[in-house]
């Protein structure tokens, strides 16, 4: 019963410890994430990665990344500042497109703004300004 109940203890204290050690997502990493997945096309990601009311335009951005190639180039993303519960979000770095053997095309992703909210504990994409 003894070595039972320190089995026990033991379990508890390693969950804790490995909870305090998870490391939850930044509003900023978020919508790095959601950007990656967008070249990429996953569709199944992009809605994970979306607050509810964004998750049709992720599934109309994952339509349209779908019929191209498409990279993403040092991207780095930051929070300039809040808007009531979301955060607002800026990024740095360069889409490469590529559609059907043209020349690629290079996009800087700066000059959106990237709404994020915190929904469930974790930050996800939720607009665009």
């Amino acid at each position: 019963m003894y070595r039972r109940g320190l089995f026990m203890v033991a379990l508890l204290v390693g969950t804790v410890l490995l909870s305090a050690c998870a490391q939850k997502s930044t509003a900023p990493q978020a919508i790095e994430r959601y950007l990656k997945a967008k070249v990429s096309a996953d569709e199944t990601k992009l809605v994970s990665l979306s607050c509810k009311d964004w998750e049709a335009q992720a599934s109309l951005d994952a339509a349209t990344f779908k019929s191209v190639q498409a990279e993403i180039h040092d991207l780095s993303c930051k929070e300039d500042s809040k808007d009531g519960d979301y955060a607002l979000i800026t990024c740095t770095g360069m889409l490469v497109i590529q559609y059907r053997g043209e020349n690629p095309r290079e996009q800087p992703v700066s000059g959106t703004t990237y709404r994020a909210l915190k929904e469930n504990g974790d930050w996800k994409m939720c607009g665009e300004q």
